[in-house]
């Protein structure tokens, strides 16, 4: 009797596992060039074409919706891709998972110092910083809040420090790709960012999404893993990318439960920074032997005209 028991538990475990490996899985990435593959090999597809692979093993069929478009804001982000993104997960298979994978700011922060700060506010950078960060938690906001509605898990990811980039760090690329930024304004990007940051943390975790952080990864510095402009990732950069994401969503790294939708934003939230610029927050970047040390890392919170990118 007491083996009968046993082989019954386990058939149940069985076609559980089976039932949970063939659960279909709707995938919607938002963003900019860092989300369509700019800088990849030419049919690579950027980081989201990789993470479907990667996901297929568990959930065979997966469907990819890319709606990351180069040189996108968040201003961009709500206008262009937020109504078809909650269309596409509208259309999710009923019992099926949905996930929902947002990287936004990099081209809101190139725009502010190419183009707004000198043209809207000049001379007065403190003004232009703090409209900025304003509009910009308000953005954030509005989209993880809209996304709420769609029933899917939402991650989305902490920025790198644009100004160690390469095509900013070199006086001839940064020239070339943004001929109106200054060598001064590079350290007051930097500290917009670690602003930025602190404005996505501090949202997320009042949403309770899901964090993946970018903020310390070296991907961005390193010849290895980018393309030749300085500025966006190779192959084996959207490969290291890929990997980070599939750790959060694949489970390694535990995932929130979205609390309920609100009907209505919360006040903007003042932007709260870290740490200074460059130096790590409390997210570990320890390597894993799934990823490297240096490459980017998830993590999840369980409390409460813009040049191409």
């Amino acid at each position: 009797m007491t083996q009968m028991r046993y082989l019954f538990v386990s058939l149940l475990l069985l076609f559980g596992t089976a039932e949970a490996l063939a659960q279909p899985l709707t995938l919607v990435t938002l963003g900019d060039s860092l989300t369509k593959g700019d800088g990849d090999a030419e049919g690579g597809g950027g980081y989201p074409a990789r993470l479907q692979k990667r996901l297929e093993a568990s959930h065979p069929g997966a469907s990819l919706q890319n709606l990351g478009q180069s040189g996108m804001t968040t201003d961009d982000l709500i206008d262009s891709q937020l109504e078809p993104a909650l269309e596409q997960l509208g259309k999710a298979p009923t019992g099926g998972a949905k996930r929902v994978l947002i990287w936004i700011g990099s081209n809101d922060l190139f725009g502010l110092y190419n183009f707004v700060c000198d043209e809207q506010y000049p001379g007065d950078y403190e003004s232009c910083e703090r409209e900025s960060e304003a509009i910009f938690a308000d953005n954030i906001n509005t989209i993880l809040v809209s996304l709420q509605g769609s029933g899917a898990q939402i991650y989305i990811a902490l920025l790198d420090d644009q100004s160690k980039r390469p095509v900013m760090a070199d006086q001839m690329l940064r020239q070339s790709a943004f001929d109106r930024f200054t060598a001064e304004e590079v350290p007051r990007m930097a500290a917009q960012v670690a602003k930025y940051n602190g404005i996505i943390r501090k949202i997320a975790t009042r949403l309770g999404v899901t964090l993946v952080d970018f903020s310390t990864s070296t991907l961005f510095q390193n010849a290895a893993t980018l393309d030749s402009d300085g500025n966006h990732p190779n192959a084996t950069g959207y490969d290291q990318i890929a990997d980070t994401w599939f750790q959060a969503i694949s489970g390694a790294i535990p995932a929130t439960t979205a609390q309920a939708p609100l009907t209505e934003p919360d006040p903007v939230p003042e932007a709260e920074p870290e740490t200074a610029p460059g130096t790590p927050n409390d997210i570990a970047t320890t390597g894993t032997p799934e990823q490297p040390s240096g490459t980017a890392t998830a993590t999840t919170i369980t409390e409460g005209t813009p040049a191409p990118n």
